[in-house]
């Protein structure tokens, strides 16, 4: 007997077909993962090397937290006028233009003739790595099972997480050991990119119904279902990402003043560290429940703060360099967790907005302690302005744990 198949009607996979199709999607995600990892490499590369930038354009300190600032601010203004592109235009695009903004940033590195083109190149990588961050997340989550969910937090913030650590590490091992240190890094990783973008080829679009994307201000996209947990969530992640915005302001100076250190490989090493152990606890942690993992990593955090503080006012190596363990173990769990969270909690439609608003929270922390001690410190000096903001941080991790006591009674 003979059937035939309706006018419209979508003939089912066979379990071959279906097998072939789950094992392109698991490619896809790893490679999609790679393609995140190069992209926030390339934000994290110029750290090391403003040491060099401020010797040969000799400017002060200050503009260094400038440059720093002007980045941060170009992450959050993309994430809070273009977080919803990825649900609009599809994902790839904005892969795509994400990629273009890491290459165009790079060129600019490489050409920069001063100052204002240093500044215009962390402008662009804020663009960048805001088209990234939540539109990447977004698409590991969709490449997986529902059930797979998890996974899918865990490669976006292992991703994210070794490609800032491997940043300085690499830019330092150049600047140190390698010629023309603020121009063969950034060749060498613009070959890097193009072989990204080959990669993203291989990745499907995994939005169906595509619109014309509208850049305005829509709102942070936090989440209905689960309002009170998404805001404990972007707390956690906030005073997360601020730990590693504090750290990576102390570690040149702490390094080249009290181990008297100024090799810039040293230096980026020390960043290094502070992310491979954020990354290794990731992995040692993604088995177990987000909440319980964002709270323990809250209570460590608190401990890394005690301790850098008090290296800090006593001068003590081992004491900094346990600090930097702590908060690797703090920052990994916390933006494990958290991530993990909001995952769940942001509906399909809306998905890439509710993650990009997750980052927001993430980047502000990044940017807020920076400047804040920065500013402080002209004032105070260097070790009251971080004793405060250390006080403060504290005070948004109780502020969390407290926020998730009362959401898990509820």
């Amino acid at each position: 007997m003979t059937t035939i198949q309706a006018p419209g009607q979508i003939r089912p996979r066979s379990a071959a077909g279906q097998r072939k199709d789950r094992a392109a999607g698991k490619v896809a995600f790893w490679l999609l993962a790679l393609v995140l990892t190069v992209t926030m490499l390339g934000t994290t590369l110029p750290t090391p090397l403003y040491v060099i930038y401020q010797g040969r354009w000799h400017f002060s300190a200050a503009i260094v937290t400038v440059t720093f600032a002007v980045y941060a601010v170009a992450v959050i203004a993309t994430l809070l006028l273009a977080g919803r592109s990825s649900d609009q235009a599809g994902r790839r695009p904005v892969l795509a233009a994400a990629l273009g903004a890491s290459a165009l940033s790079t060129v600019v590195f490489i050409l920069a003739p001063g100052l204002a083109a240093l500044i215009a190149a962390r402008i662009i990588s804020g663009l960048s790595a805001g088209l990234m961050t939540g539109t990447a997340t977004a698409t590991l989550t969709e490449l997986v099972p529902a059930s797979a969910g998890r996974r899918a937090s865990l490669a976006a913030t292992a991703a994210n997480m070794a490609g800032l650590g491997l940043g300085p590490l690499i830019a330092g091992l150049f600047a140190q050991y390698a010629p023309d240190p603020t121009t063969l890094v950034f060749e060498v990783y613009l070959a890097v990119l193009a072989v990204a973008a080959l990669i993203l080829m291989l990745v499907p679009e995994t939005v169906r119904r595509r619109t014309r994307p509208a850049l305005r201000f829509a709102g942070l996209g936090i989440p209905d279902r689960g309002r009170g947990e998404f805001i404990a969530a972007g707390v956690a992640a906030f005073a997360a990402f601020a730990l590693l915005g504090l750290f990576s302001s102390l570690v040149p100076g702490f390094i080249a003043g009290e181990l008297h250190q100024p090799s810039h490989a040293v230096q980026g090493a020390v960043v290094f560290l502070l992310f491979a152990v954020g990354t290794v606890t990731q992995v040692g942690l993604s088995r177990l429940r987000p909440r319980r993992v964002v709270l323990a990593g809250l209570g460590l955090l608190l401990v890394a703060l005690a301790l850098i503080v008090a290296a800090m006012a006593q001068s003590g190596v081992a004491l900094f360099l346990a600090g930097t363990v702590a908060g690797g173990v703090a920052v990994g769990a916390v933006f494990l967790g958290s991530l993990a969270i909001a995952n769940r909690l942001a509906p399909a439609e809306r998905r890439g907005q509710v993650i990009s608003a997750f980052f927001l929270a993430c980047y502000a922390g990044l940017i807020i302690p920076v400047v804040g001690v920065g500013v402080l410190s002209g004032f105070t000096g260097t070790f009251p302005a971080v004793l405060t903001f250390s006080v403060l941080l504290a005070a948004l991790c109780l502020f969390s744990v407290c926020r998730f006591a009362r959401v898990a009674q509820a």
